[in-house]
């Protein structure tokens, strides 16, 4: 009998549990009992690694393999490098000097597998600069959105948006932390954007992603800053996931 069941990356995942209770089928632990047989397929949840009883990623939507690059910034921008329009990026602080005395601020990444702006700093011109494993030229953008994309096919996707109630809010870097949250409804989503959405997915091989994306409105081109394999979920979003994966896994 062929199975079909969700791999997260950790049981606590709400959006894991969500969409298992959307689509009506289990999750298995990365170290569980499952047994995989030929033709089971396995929707792989932010899981960078395969399980000690998988010998190879036949059978999975999203290769776990697949999903190690994506969720380490290093190597998910030397996977995109030539293909899509992402931050110009350097491990070398000589580099970044250079971008400083050019005038242009620069972000540091202290963690390469941060997530929800964890590990960033802005440098000013004239700043000190830190110890990090990556850094990026700092490009300006007046929107930033979040584009769901599973099998070629736009899903969903929503506009970044000051938080209600927030103050003081940092619109060079846009995280929860400093008053952002994403928002679906209302925004369109400009024609670059959509493409460079494409683009990072087939780039790093993945069958599904959320891309985050800044886009110059002047300039009218999007820069994509990285590929979420496990996503926060929460209402219409869910449903949107669910109704791809039924038609991906002929549920």
């Amino acid at each position: 009998m062929v199975r079909k069941v969700i791999l997260p990356y950790k049981m606590g995942s709400k959006s894991a549990k969500a969409l298992s209770e959307a689509l009506g089928i289990k999750r298995i632990r990365h170290n569980g009992r499952y047994v995989h047989r030929n033709g089971n397929r396995i929707l792989n949840w932010g899981c960078g690694a395969l399980p000690n009883v998988i010998t190879n990623d036949n059978g999975f939507i999203n290769s776990p393999r697949k999903v190690e690059i994506a969720g380490n910034k290093l190597l998910a921008f030397r996977a995109m490098d030539g293909l899509v329009a992402i931050p110009e990026y350097t491990t070398s602080k000589a580099k970044v000097r250079e971008w400083q005395q050019a005038g242009d601020r620069v972000v540091v990444r202290k963690l390469l597998r941060g997530s929800g702006g964890d590990g960033i700093v802005l440098l000013e011109t004239d700043d000190d600069i830190p110890n990090a494993p990556l850094y990026t030229r700092y490009v300006k953008k007046r929107d930033e959105y979040r584009v769901h994309v599973v099998d070629g096919q736009v899903i969903d996707f929503a506009k970044k948006m000051v938080r209600e109630g927030s103050e003081g809010n940092n619109f060079q870097v846009r995280n929860f932390h400093n008053g952002w949250i994403f928002a679906r409804g209302g925004a369109e989503l400009p024609e670059d954007v959509l493409q460079q959405s494409f683009k990072a997915i087939a780039a790093l091989g993945l069958d599904f992603g959320a891309v985050d994306v800044g886009y110059n409105v002047r300039e009218g081109k999007a820069t994509v800053y990285e590929v979420n394999t496990a996503p926060g979920l929460e209402g219409a979003t869910i449903t949107s996931y669910a109704t791809a994966f039924r038609r991906l896994l002929n549920l």
